[in-house]
C-alpha cells in the first residue's frame, strides 16, 4: 500500500507547500466524520483551500482519506461539472436567507462553527485515493466533528487548516504565497475600494499591522480565535 503523501500528490499537494496550514495526527477518539470513527491513526493536512483527513498505519501507510473543500466557488463549480443537486446529497445552502434579499449573491455551502469543546465542519467532500479521475457519486456531504486541542499553537493551526480564509486572511496568504508582495497589495486595494467602506476597515487594519510587523508571519490573523 502507498504512503498517504502519494495519494497528496495525485491531488498536486505536498506538505512542503507554502500554501499548508496544518499536518498533525489526531487521535481517533478526538475526531467524528459523519458520525463515525475511524481505526487507525488520523492526520489531518490542511490547506488553504481544502484539507485532506487520511487514516494511516505505520511509516505513513494509506488506508483512506478524504479531501473536503472550503472555498465556495469551487464547491459550486464542482457540483455544476458533476451534475450534482446539492439538495438531493443534504448540502444545505448556508446563506439562503440573505439570497432572499439579493438575488445576485452566489450560494455558500461550507459551514464552520466553534463549539465549546468541539469544531464542526460541514461541505462537500469526496474519498481518495491513487486515482486521478472519481465518479459524481463519489460527492457526498461530510460533517467532520474534532475536539478542540489544549495546545494552543495546534489549535490554532487545526483551526486555520478547517476554516475558511477572511478578508485579512487572504491578504496574508497572497504575500505568504508569494502571488504579490506588500507594495503589490497595497496599491490594489488603494485603487479598488472606496473611503468609508467595510473594507477600508480591513485595508486600515492590514496597513497598520503590515507597519508594526517586522515579518509576514506577525501579522494578526482575524480567524486565530478559540
Amino acid at each position: 500500500m502507498a504512503s498517504y503523501h502519494r495519494v497528496l500528490k495525485v491531488f498536486d499537494r505536498s506538505i512542503q507547500d507554502k500554501s499548508l496550514e496544518c499536518d498533525y495526527d489526531i487521535h481517533p477518539w478526538e475526531i467524528l466524520i459523519n458520525g463515525e470513527r475511524w481505526a487507525g491513526k488520523v492526520r489531518l493536512i490542511g490547506f488553504v483551500d481544502v484539507f485532506f483527513l487520511m487514516c494511516y498505519s505505520a511509516e505513513a501507510r494509506f488506508e483512506k482519506g478524504i479531501i473536503i473543500y472550503k472555498d465556495d466557488e469551487v464547491i459550486q463549480d464542482t457540483l455544476e461539472r458533476a451534475k450534482v443537486d446539492a439538495s438531493k446529497i443534504k448540502l444545505d445552502v448556508v446563506n439562503s436567507k440573505e439570497m432572499k434579499g439579493d438575488d445576485k449573491l452566489p450560494p455558500k455551502y461550507f459551514s464552520f462553527t466553534s463549539e465549546p469543546l468541539d469544531y464542526i465542519i460541514t461541505s462537500l467532500g469526496h474519498e481518495v485515493g491513487l486515482k486521478t479521475e472519481y465518479p459524481s457519486s463519489s460527492l457526498i456531504k461530510y460533517e467532520i466533528k474534532i475536539l478542540k486541542s489544549r495546545n494552543k499553537v495546534m489549535k490554532k493551526r487545526i483551526r486555520r487548516a478547517v476554516t475558511q480564509h477572511s478578508l485579512m486572511d487572504l491578504m496574508h496568504d497572497a504575500i505568504r504565497l508569494g502571488v504579490i508582495t506588500h507594495a503589490e497589495m497595497t496599491a490594489q486595494l488603494l485603487g479598488n475600494f472606496y473611503v468609508g467602506s467595510a473594507t477600508d476597515d480591513a485595508i486600515s487594519k492590514y496597513l497598520e499591522t503590515l507597519g508594526s510587523a517586522s515579518q509576514a508571519n506577525s501579522i494578526a490573523l482575524s480567524n486565530e480565535l478559540s
